[in-house]
């Protein structure tokens, strides 16, 4: 199984996950809150491109009742720290089950006044019908945020 799991968030946090699909396989991933101690918390996600060059966007969430805009999953504050697991996968033409994807990823984090504002981590998976790991391109934004943070 693929999975990125990024550093784990702080307090007071906002998530947002948007994606691409640059591949003519079907691609689809998974994205998963995980608490502290690494156990799976909800929302949970499946995420699906319905064309080449297309954006994701969420068929399956759970629980089945969360709110949201299907090309963007943004989730909390949160009161604790969060992992953000993705897990890509791909269906080879002619094949009925999806495969696991090979990720890699990269992260940036900036700081405002010496606290920490924003971390994004690209994950690139790849199908292996080429090389480039641009199959699959999903965003994790984490935004953190207090009333008085930046404010001093």
């Amino acid at each position: 199984m693929a999975t990125i799991k990024p550093k784990p968030t702080t307090t007071e946090n906002y998530i947002k996950l948007p994606a691409q699909r640059i591949a003519m396989w079907p691609q689809r991933f998974n994205s998963y809150l995980l608490d502290s101690n690494e156990i799976v918390v909800d929302p949970q996600a499946v995420w699906d491109a319905p064309a080449e060059s297309s954006q994701f966007a969420v068929t399956t969430i759970v629980p089945s009742g969360f709110a949201l805009d299907n090309r963007f999953l943004s989730v909390g504050p949160f009161p604790d720290d969060r992992y953000i697991a993705i897990v890509c996968s791909h269906k080879k033409a002619g094949e009925s089950h999806y495969a696991p994807s090979t990720p890699t990823f990269s992260s940036k984090h900036f700081n405002i006044k010496g606290h920490k504002a924003l971390s994004f981590t690209m994950v690139n998976a790849e199908d292996g019908g080429d090389t480039d790991y641009h199959d699959t391109v999903v965003g994790v934004a984490v935004t953190y945020t207090t009333k008085d943070r930046f404010l001093a």
